[in-house]
């Protein structure tokens, strides 16, 4: 059986299909070039360097054809004019999308399986040709790619019988996968990132929550001891301004109490200056 190894072009299509951030890809690259003896083309295993450069030029070549994410038409991953390795030409689309499902498998390892309803997949890539070609070329495809099928029942399904109008569950060749459990699963280190930066903003959080809590305070303390100070120099200003209105209403009654008296004195002396009369 023929063992189809994986080019740049392979990985490239499979990180826009998968919707691999950015961030990511170099983990994605490390891994698979670590295991590369086994899944990669041989020039694309000597120097890492080179290796990752042709992924990133394949990367931007998709993005110029259009192939961005899961949606795009998987017809644009081969290139004009390019020969199929697995399949027969007019199904050199079925091959580029088979790799993608194998590619997945192989980075996802705890994913068992994948979905797929192979009837309605010769629609949806937009395929012709008469179907008992396209069953033969599913075969191909999956024996080369070290695929397997089973029924919904987790039963092993054989292609060689026909394709049938249900879902199947894709899976890596026990063997296979077996090959693969030698190497540390990268993903592991996303998770154990993931919680080391989940840890680190948690801390964060809590200092700043914590530093912004102090801050309230001492913006409390300052209100409320403005406030008092208000407080204080409003009192003070009343106290005085009764003090004052005090003062005044005291000097109003001894200018009138003097003036009552003065007119008592003054008519004293008109009542006595008649009586010398």
């Amino acid at each position: 059986m023929i063992n189809y190894l994986y080019n740049a072009r392979d990985i490239a299509a499979y990180f826009k299909w998968a919707g691999v951030s950015s961030h990511q890809e170099k983990e994605y690259l490390h891994y698979i070039f670590q295991i590369g003896k086994d899944l990669l083309a041989k020039p694309l295993t000597y120097n890492y360097d080179e290796f990752e450069k042709a992924v990133y030029r394949d990367l931007y070549y998709l993005w110029s054809e259009g192939f961005e994410n899961e949606f795009s038409d998987i017809a644009t991953i081969a290139p004009k004019g390019a020969v199929s390795l697995i399949c027969d030409q007019e199904f050199i689309t079925l091959e580029s999308y088979m790799k993608l499902l194998a590619l997945h498998l192989i980075f996802s390892r705890n994913l068992p399986y994948v979905h797929v309803n192979f009837t309605g997949l010769m629609l949806t890539l937009g395929l012709k040709g008469e179907f008992c070609d396209y069953e033969k070329n599913v075969v191909t495809a999956c024996e080369t790619l070290h695929l397997t099928t089973q029924d919904v029942f987790s039963q092993p399904f054989d292609l060689h019988l026909g394709i049938p109008d249900e879902m199947l569950c894709l899976c890596l060749e026990p063997e296979f996968r077996k090959s693969l459990s030698a190497h540390d699963d990268f993903r592991k280190r996303f998770i154990k990132q993931a919680e080391t930066r989940l840890q680190e903003l948690k801390k964060t959080s809590a200092a700043i929550q914590e530093k912004e809590e102090k801050k309230k305070q001492r913006l409390l303390k300052r209100k409320l001891a403005r406030e008092a100070a208000k407080a204080e120099r409003e009192a003070a200003k009343t106290k005085k301004e009764n003090e004052s209105k005090k003062e005044v209403t005291g000097t109003k009654k001894c200018a009138v109490k003097k003036s009552a008296s003065a007119k008592k004195e003054t008519s004293a002396s008109v009542e006595t200056k008649k009586k010398e009369k």
